[in-house]
């Protein structure tokens, strides 16, 4: 009796175990695995607790509830409300995607085994596992979007007469700055216009002398990290007003650069300017 127990512990701990690598891979977060085996090794408290006790009504079925979101805590480190649930969400869904397969492919290994047919059990494992690439490629293209929404705010500034508004990413990689004044650099997407000086789409930087005054007096030249040449000297410009609005708070300053691009920043239009970190600290 107790080596069935153990088997069957250690079969729980084993399918936990599984689950949530599969639930990390879905979502694309990163684990640690003994944080994983630890998690694992917590959801097999309700499993020993019946063994021992035998069912303990409420009390098990509270456990049996309650014990995912747990370790989804444990396994992936999750902070927040809403990120704990949709974890725990696809927890479930990995629960029931799984009983689903392992159910289909008993059916189906049953039904054609015997008969030799071996091909179609071979077509089923690899359907499943070409299902299982794009449902992953999937979820990580949605919560690559979730997380670049949730890292845009709102942006307008004046500069020379000229209104730019639009959305801006927050890049933690920008580290674009004046280092004599500490002012911060945006990278901002513009179109060729009539209200946007012609020499701002010149790749020469020599065109830049022959802005009007108006914008020679508000060019600043700043080093260039995080553009891929490193060597070169970044033509940026003091904006008269520079507003983001953060969770609706309007936040006006006057420490901000702009440097300009005619390159799409984003494919699909999500954000139109890269805003330095220290841009949007409250």
């Amino acid at each position: 009796m107790a080596g069935y127990a153990e088997g069957i512990i250690f079969f729980n701990f084993a399918a936990d175990a599984l689950l949530l690598f599969v639930t990390g891979k879905l979502s694309g977060r990163t684990f640690r695995m003994p944080r994983l085996l630890a998690a694992s090794l917590a959801g097999t408290i309700p499993v020993c607790i019946y063994l021992a006790a035998g069912p303990t009504g409420l009390l098990h079925k509270s456990l049996t509830v309650i014990m995912p979101v747990f370790m989804i805590r444990i396994a992936f480190q999750t902070t927040g409300i809403k990120s704990l649930v949709s974890m725990v969400l696809t927890f479930y869904f990995t629960v029931f995607l799984t009983g689903g397969i392992l159910f289909g492919f008993q059916s189906m290994y049953r039904q054609y085994a015997d008969a030799g047919k071996w091909s179609l059990i071979f077509f089923f494992i690899v359907s499943v596992a070409i299902s299982f690439y794009f449902i992953q490629r999937r979820l990580l293209g949605l919560n690559a979007s979730r997380r670049v929404i949730s890292q845009t705010v709102p942006v307008s500034f004046t500069l020379c007469g000229i209104n730019w508004s639009g959305h801006g990413l927050i890049d933690t990689g920008n580290a674009l700055c004046d280092p004599i004044s500490k002012k911060e650099v945006a990278v901002c997407q513009i179109q060729p216009s009539e209200e946007w000086p012609e020499a701002l789409f010149k790749e020469d930087i020599s065109d830049l002398l022959h802005l009007p005054d108006a914008w020679t007096e508000k060019l600043v030249w700043v080093p260039s990290k995080s553009i891929h040449a490193e060597s070169r000297l970044l033509a940026s410009f003091r904006t008269d007003s520079f507003t983001i609005w953060i969770n609706g708070k309007k936040q006006e300053t006057n420490r901000a650069l702009v440097t300009f691009t005619d390159k799409m920043l984003s494919d699909d239009e999500a954000f139109a300017c890269i805003l330095h970190p220290n841009m949007v600290r409250e």
